[in-house]
């Protein structure tokens, strides 16, 4: 009973194995050793079934990736149509409205007074991304405030200018970049977590190589200075800059502002966001001004 079993059993094994070993065709019996290599647990799948399993699930997840975190690439948005009702100061109408920055949706009040004792006037909001194995994730939302009085000013040959012809005007932004004219407050939402380090990283850069032009070593020292007062930032928590009178302040979410006296820290700092060169981007850069043609509205 035993043998009959056993035999039994072995002409059964022979029969599973037979499809795939010993059809009668060499061509099969060749392709045994890539069917075992290959086949991943699919049976008699062809080898190359594993290569296109593979590829597939690297797509799903990169896919699920580009889904959860990464956002779409920012463009300069179009000039609001709604300004609101609008409030009267100084003779001049303030817009009303909030403005929404689209891919994040953070929305920034019309005013804001930031680190001032009087609120300043929101020019523009922006989204800066950061791409990592190309797929752009979302760092922070930023507005920027004006004292809109200083700003006329300062701004008054680009008045009556269109928007489209302020955003290709290098003289318009050198007045941007300028940190004695008017007062500049930007407003950093920060969308997800970035430690310290990274924080330091990112705008040490692009400050030091600016500072080292306009000071030489000094210049560095005075960045390294600055940078240690940035901290770790979760989602949700501000980080301010305050330009004003050659002066740059620094406020980390709850904790004291802390100010620098130097004009050329100031101009750096500016010139990230709205020089030849802008280290945040193009598409930062002309977005943060869209409100700019508002501030003559009567």
């Amino acid at each position: 009973d035993n043998k009959e079993r056993g035999e039994r059993m072995g002409s059964v094994e022979d029969g599973l194995r037979k499809p795939l070993l010993d059809d009668g065709d060499n061509d099969t019996k060749k392709k045994s050793t890539c069917y075992g290599i290959f086949c991943n647990g699919f049976g008699t799948t062809p080898f190359y079934y594993g290569y296109v399993y593979g590829a597939l699930t690297l797509l799903v997840l990169y896919l699920a990736v580009k889904a959860l975190g990464p956002s779409a690439e920012t463009v300069p948005v179009a000039p609001s149509a709604d300004y609101g009702k609008g409030v009267v100061r100084g003779g001049y109408r303030w817009p009303t409205a909030p403005m929404i920055e689209p891919i994040s949706k953070t929305s920034f009040p019309f005013e804001s007074k930031g680190l001032s004792s009087d609120a300043g006037m929101l020019l523009g909001v922006a989204i800066r991304l950061k791409k990592v194995v190309g797929v752009n994730f979302k760092v922070y939302a930023v507005g920027l405030y004006v004292n809109p009085a200083g700003a006329r000013s300062a701004l008054r040959e680009h008045h009556g200018e269109s928007l489209e012809s302020l955003r290709a005007n290098s003289k318009f932004y050198a007045k941007m970049t300028d940190a004695s004219n008017f007062r500049k407050t930007l407003e950093l939402r920060f969308l997800r977590h970035v430690g310290k380090e990274k924080l330091i990283d990112t705008f040490n850069e692009g400050l030091a190589v600016r500072m080292r032009k306009a000071l030489g070593t000094k210049g560095v020292e005075i960045v390294d200075d600055f940078v240690k007062h940035f901290g770790d930032m979760s989602a949700g928590q501000t980080l301010i800059f305050h330009i004003e009178r050659g002066a740059l302040s620094i406020k980390v979410h709850e904790q004291p502002a802390v100010k620098f006296f130097s004009p050329e820290l100031a101009s750096s700092m500016l010139d990230l966001y709205f020089g030849a060169e802008p280290t945040v981007g193009e598409d930062v850069k002309k977005n943060l001004i869209e409100r700019v043609p508002a501030l003559w509205l009567k």
